[in-house]
């Protein structure tokens, strides 16, 4: 199945244009990284104050990092398939690759048990207050899986395959 996608990918004129584009790949490389700095640096503020640390920012204050959050995805994921597209045998054989596809995953789901279990809650907390063991635990969980995220992404063209 993993070959049948390569061979169609690399066939593709998608993956001709992106392979024959010069200057695209490390165009692409340095937007993917400022997605990435938007995703994980909101993320990073937003789960150290969830998971009780600097009371002195309003925990409700950090739902305004979420867009910038948003656009950081977007931005990775838009990026990230023009890279599977010029590149499917690097990337679909890879296991950072697979792992970190994972931890995506995995870290979208804690957003959603966020999403359905603290954020209906979070307005009768003291915003400048102490956040509970539920909501820690769903932050620690997020700075794991998303430092993870970071870690395989650079460690794609080191590690090894299948």
């Amino acid at each position: 199945m993993t070959e049948i996608l390569i061979r169609t990918i690399e066939g593709s004129a998608i993956n001709s244009w992106i392979l024959t584009t010069t200057w695209l790949w490390p165009f692409l490389e340095i937007i993917h990284f400022i997605g990435l700095s938007l995703l994980l640096g909101s993320m990073l503020i937003i789960d150290i104050r969830l998971a009780g640390y600097i009371r002195n920012m309003s925990i409700m204050r950090t739902h305004d990092l979420l867009p910038m959050a948003v656009i950081g995805l977007l931005i990775n994921m838009v990026t990230g398939l023009i890279f599977l597209m010029g590149d499917p045998a690097r990337y679909l054989i890879n296991i950072g690759f697979q792992i970190k596809m994972a931890l995506i995953l995995m870290a979208g789901l804690n957003a959603l048990l966020f999403a359905l279990k603290i954020k209906p809650i979070m307005a009768q907390w003291d915003p400048y207050g102490d956040t509970n063991r539920e909501a820690k635990v769903i932050a620690y969980i997020s700075l794991i899986l998303w430092f993870g995220v970071l870690l395989l992404g650079r460690l794609i063209p080191y590690v090894g395959t299948g």
